[in-house]
């Protein structure tokens, strides 16, 4: 047991911010953060003071939950708050199982009834995750208020006798149970393939690739419409031959199948030529160079004939009735309807479906279906590597109505940590280059919608596809065409809070300047939550900052972009607090903090900004200290309180435009002090400073 310990600085603004009072808040910003800070506050919360996070991980491992966690509501709901941090984290065993201990804990207590039903999904996943089966097995039968798709996934992957559950069943039961979304909807249900005898168990196929839907005949339903059905691949294993089976197996009839092999070299032609083997009217493409599934379904695009297309991933199943379901749900919806998609179960290559904080049913993304003649409109997809299906689908439904949405689980979608899109996401998480990406397309769709509303229509041709229309993550261009339009190097970027509406004067100034003043080149923006956020979701990009990034005034980065930048300006000091420890690969010469009468004003927490804590976390990225400077909003009243409050700081004055282009001034080597903007040295809450 800890005695006392002292908060960090930024522990201290978190707990006395506008978030200190709400246990999901904090550790929502714990999540999206990977904060310590966060977690600390929700630890000492929880035990008054008694324990760290590291010491109350010990306490729960070695005696079970302490009694002083759970003396009180508060205590209680910063304890939960703990245990989603150290399950979400996804860091070690040891946290996983603390924190199925905590939450069956409290689970038996209240029944975690303060908690939103994805949260309690969230618990009782952790507890199957952590191998508790016996005791989620208890729980869930007299569980109420969690959502039905929830509640059957967590009993269809304790009865898997596949899986790791202790408590299984026999298989025929558990087959059952696994069917049962797509019997209640009028659908075949899944079983699994036989495996030969004299098959050894090393070489018997995973329970996923044994998938098969017995019962409807393929190629039995009417057809009146060629679909040509997109199956992109990179270096495939037997999955491919899953997923062009389930093709194979449709009800309707009238397909063309495009597998396209993106230059996985000759070391799998001989799972392509198995593939080609399957039916007729299977065709491999092979590319000359990897260019990733978009430009692979481009290339399919051009070769093939179908007034429908349709897509499926190289490992997922799609049950017999998909193709039949989408192509008849668009029909009736009328000419007019741009396309179709429909639900998709999420499974493991054993066949559980446990993905912490996700439901197993959901929207299918590559399942779109879609007339070719929306294409000459709306233009195809993205030439990046990621991300651009949704793009796509989003762009398509603005311009031209809302996809026509099957309610049905027609494909059981694989879930493989090492995934392209599904690595990028996890418990209240999301890559940084995948927010900065939506940011940038959902400006592009706006101006497109206001484009359409003003002309009367908006149409994107392929030629401004390959022009980058919005800024996209440099990454994701790698040995692209395109990659020679996204830059590698910025002179200017801007590190803040821009998100909307404006919450300080940093950003209104920048979003004035980009519109009134534009700079000579194009300046780089790094946008980052601070540590006043006080939502459990993170603030979105302003608005107003769409016509600087549509208009190449400005380019959106995040923190995991490989990009050179000559001069960076922290514009917000709140933003670096919550970035210490993590990863940056932006790679800054200069930098510079612009400081305004925010910066050693006390906050909401009775602090203000930790400039010795900012100028540390600089050198952490960088080996520099920055270059301290009069922020250029300030009126000369406002500076002169600033020198005051900050005496022993070498600060230097904004010089205006003319500044823009000189070299960086000294790094001062002093540590200062914060101060309030009085000029009297504030607390120090560092502890051993």
């Amino acid at each position: 047991m800890s005695t006392d310990p002292v908060p960090s600085w930024l522990a201290w603004q978190l707990g006395h911010g506008p978030a200190g009072d709400d246990p999901a808040a904090l550790f929502h910003l714990a999540l999206r953060h990977r904060s310590p800070d966060a977690l600390e506050v929700l630890a000492t919360r929880a035990s008054g003071g008694r324990h760290t996070a590291s010491t109350l991980l010990a306490a729960v491992l070695d005696e079970g939950v302490p009694r002083v966690c759970l003396r009180g509501t508060p205590q209680r709901r910063a304890l939960a708050g703990v245990a989603f941090v150290w399950a979400g984290l996804l860091r070690s065993e040891e946290e996983l199982r603390a924190a199925a201990l905590v939450l069956e804990t409290l689970w038996r207590g209240e029944g975690l009834t303060w908690v939103s039903p994805q949260l309690r999904m969230t618990a009782l996943q952790t507890l199957y995750l952590a191998g508790h089966h016996a005791q989620l097995q208890e729980l869930l039968a007299g569980v109420e208020g969690l959502h039905p798709d929830a509640e059957l996934y967590l009993r269809v992957d304790l009865a898997n006798p596949h899986g790791a559950s202790t408590v299984a069943g026999p298989e025929a039961a558990w087959e059952q149970l696994l069917g049962t979304r797509f019997a209640e909807r009028g659908l075949a249900t899944p079983r699994l393939r036989e495996v030969g005898r004299d098959t050894a168990p090393e070489g018997a196929p995973c329970p996923f690739d044994r998938l098969a839907a017995p019962g409807p005949v393929a190629g039995s339903a009417a057809a009146a419409e060629l679909v040509t059905v997109i199956m992109p691949s990179w270096r495939p294993d037997v999955g491919l031959l899953t997923a062009v089976r389930s093709i194979t197996e449709q009800t309707y009839p009238e397909l063309e199948i495009v597998v396209v092999d993106d230059c996985s070299g000759p070391d799998y032609a001989q799972v392509y030529a198995q593939v080609a083997e399957l039916d007729p009217r299977v065709r491999v493409l092979t590319m000359e160079h990897n260019g990733g599934s978009y430009l692979g379904r481009a290339a399919a695009l051009a070769s093939s004939r179908g007034s429908l297309i349709t897509f499926q991933d190289a490992d997922d199943w799609s049950h017999p009735s998909r193709i039949e379901h989408q192509v008849q749900a668009l029909a009736d919806a009328g000419p007019q309807a741009p396309m179709s998609r429909s639900l998709a179960v999420r499974a493991k290559d054993d066949l559980t479906h446990q993905w912490l904080g996700y439901r197993a049913v959901r929207e299918n993304a590559s399942s779109l279906l879609l007339r070719r003649s929306i294409l000459e409109r709306t233009g195809g997809f993205l030439p990046v590597r990621k991300g651009a299906d949704s793009e796509f689908a989003e762009r398509v439904a603005r311009l031209h109505g809302q996809v026509v949405d099957v309610e049905l689980p027609l494909a059981v979608t694989r879930l493989r940590a090492g995934s392209l899109s599904r690595g990028d996401f996890t418990f209240s998480w999301a890559a940084p280059e995948r927010r900065a990406f939506r940011s940038s397309f959902m400006a592009w769709h706006r101006r497109l919608s206001r484009r359409r509303r003003d002309e009367g229509e908006a149409t994107v041709d392929d030629a401004t596809l390959a022009a980058l229309p919005f800024p996209v993550p440099r990454g994701w261009t790698r040995g692209l065409p395109v990659g020679g339009l996204v830059p590698d190097r910025l002179g200017t970027a801007y590190l803040g809070s821009f998100s909307a509406p404006p919450t300080s004067r940093a950003s209104a100034w920048l979003q004035r300047r980009l519109r009134t003043d534009p700079p000579e080149e194009r300046v780089g923006l790094w946008h980052q939550e601070g540590h006043a956020a006080a939502g459990v979701r993170r603030a979105e990009l302003d608005r107003g900052l769409d016509d600087a990034l549509l208009d190449g005034r400005a380019w959106l980065l995040s923190r995991t972009e490989d990009i050179e930048v000559d001069r960076l300006v922290v514009l917000d000091l709140s933003v670096l607090a919550l970035l210490a420890g993590q990863g940056v690969r932006v790679q800054a010469g200069a930098v510079e903090v612009w400081l305004g009468t925010e910066s050693v004003r006390p906050g909401s927490s009775g602090l203000p900004e930790d400039l010795l804590g900012a100028g540390d976390v600089l050198r952490s990225w960088w080996g520099v200290r920055p270059r301290w400077v009069v922020a250029p909003w300030l009126d000369d009243d406002e500076e002169a309180g600033l020198r005051r409050a900050l005496p022993g700081l070498d600060l230097h004055a904004h010089e205006g435009a003319a500044h823009e282009g000189e070299p960086p001034g000294p790094t001062p080597t002093g540590r200062p002090r914060p101060v309030d903007v009085a000029g009297t040295p504030t607390s120090e809450v560092r502890g051993a400073g």
